[in-house]
């Protein structure tokens, strides 16, 4: 009964305050922050008695906070039914060559950039794999309100996005090491992690073939819907909890959830009943990262902060378009894909909390990276409106 409060509040942001703000073009994405922001712990409630009349706004952020990843596994389970394994296979150039690369390149000039403002070579190599990663849940939910995730932009933007969620694996071994919670170095811990996780996914693909069919046969969902929802929801948190037990994030295993459920001939029926519960999900962890930002935080480093989010954004960006030069991809798309890229993601949360825990980073500065982070995601939805725009421009230059 004690969640009653932020039960509610969630609701009533999601049934009336987004609407609301939707009639004026304010993206659901943005209007979750925005409210987010607002009703923070650090935020209005919390300043002096100009903001005492949002007190009762305030919420427990650990109360959500739980429910917030969910968001991004739903996401990725919707992204993997819409998808086939042919269209998927299509993709591995992109997936392997372009979001390899991506990664390895950013992260090794973002270390370099660490390493340069003193920071020592353990957590200068988290921030350059930190840093390297997208958001997948702010880019693909932005897509999606535009109907665009088909589209080239929306299909080269999910294969980097892919990648970078494989590229978790090392990453966490990389901490494991780090912190000195495995032994015998980085090589073998993450040789250990690597081969974990493989055999985790393709235990999960052969088993799900060999049984969802006769699953479904045996539940026969016609004849009740809910049997058909929860049986769905076991599967796509379940599959979620194992990969994340081997190693592999949980939005991993959901797309793969999402993969084998697209197989079968309940794929429609199945993305009607998980729509809706993707929407809320999603909206909470939008919630949850604007109740993050800590407001005076962020303008008592203002000039760096800002400097910060504006370095990473043009360096990702400019990164990722000349790579998708190389691997010869239409400069319209490339440009447009470079800049909704831009931002850094939701995974430097988990690192962070990670290494301030075993004391491998001063709490200030995990403070200052993970406001980077939010203040990142949270100007998102502004440079994602601008994005066509520039694309557009960057086809005109090249084409003449």
């Amino acid at each position: 009964m004690h969640n009653l409060t932020e039960l509610l509040i969630i609701l009533g942001i999601a049934g009336l305050i987004v609407p609301f703000l939707h009639r004026f073009r304010v993206s659901p994405v943005l209007g979750y922050l925005l409210c987010g922001v607002i009703i923070s712990p650090q935020g209005p409630s919390s300043w002096t008695e100009a903001g005492s009349a949002l007190s009762f706004l305030k919420i427990d952020t650990a109360a959500i906070g739980s429910f917030a990843e969910l968001g991004v596994i739903f996401l990725m389970f919707m992204i993997g039914l819409k998808l086939s394994l042919k269209d998927l296979w299509g993709m591995r150039l992109h997936v392997l060559g372009l979001g390899g690369c991506q990664v390895a390149v950013t992260g090794v000039i973002v270390y370099a950039i660490a390493l340069a403002f003193g920071n020592t070579q353990e957590i200068a190599i988290l921030m350059g794999a930190c840093f390297a990663l997208s958001s997948t849940a702010m880019v693909m939910q932005l897509l999606d309100d535009k109907h665009r995730e088909n589209t080239e932009v929306g299909k080269l933007c999910f294969s980097i996005l892919l990648m970078q969620d494989l590229a978790v694996v090392p990453i966490l071994a990389l901490v494991a090491a780090f912190a000195g919670n495995e032994g015998g170095g980085l090589l073998p811990v993450a040789g250990k992690a690597l081969a974990i996780a493989a055999c985790a996914i393709v235990l999960i693909y052969v088993i799900g073939l060999k049984l969802l069919q006769p699953l479904f046969k045996y539940i026969n969902p016609h004849i009740r819907p809910e049997w058909l929802m929860s049986f769905v929801l076991f599967i796509v948190i379940g599959t979620a909890s194992l990969t994340h037990a081997a190693g592999l994030s949980a939005a991993l295993g959901a797309f793969l959830a999402g993969l084998l459920l697209a197989e079968t001939d309940y794929s429609k029926d199945i993305e009607t009943i998980i729509s809706p519960v993707k929407g809320i999900m999603m909206g909470v962890f939008f919630l949850s990262v604007g109740l993050m930002i800590d407001l005076r935080i962020v303008l008592d480093n203002a000039f760096w902060i800002f400097a910060s989010v504006v370095g990473i954004g043009f360096l990702k960006a400019g990164l990722l378009f000349a790579l998708g030069v190389v691997f010869r991809i239409k400069k319209g798309v490339a440009a447009e894909s470079a800049i909704l890229l831009g931002q850094s993601g939701e995974f430097v949360f988990v690192i962070l909390t990670l290494a301030q825990a075993s004391d491998m980073i001063p709490q200030h500065d995990a403070q200052f990276f993970m406001m980077v982070t939010a203040m990142s995601m949270l100007m998102t939805p502004f440079v994602a409106a601008l994005a066509p725009r520039v694309a557009g421009r960057v086809s005109k230059i090249f084409s003449g």
